[in-house]
């Protein structure tokens, strides 16, 4: 079946391959497609808590540290993943 311009999609189901897949436009290769999985209530509000927890930690850390210490932690981290500075 062709389609010609103007034409409407069909409302007619598409045959659906068992294994769904992506091409990778810089390598060309199949890449197969990731089916999320639902999480219980209970993981994700304790994943939440944790993010809000680390969230909070590091904005009140930030918020009453000095700004040498903001400072030379920045510094010492450039230097650790071997970035030039200064």
């Amino acid at each position: 079946m062709t389609r010609e311009p103007g034409d409407l999609p069909s409302l007619a189901k598409a045959a659906i391959p068992a294994v769904v897949t992506e091409v990778d436009a810089m390598t060309r290769t199949a890449i197969p497609a990731v089916h999320p999985i639902a999480a219980p209530a209970q993981a994700r509000f304790a994943i939440a808590a944790f993010a809000l927890a680390l969230g909070a930690f590091l904005v009140w850390g930030a918020g009453f540290a000095s700004a040498n210490a903001l400072h030379d932690t920045a510094h010492d981290a450039r230097h650790a993943m071997g970035l030039p500075c200064h």
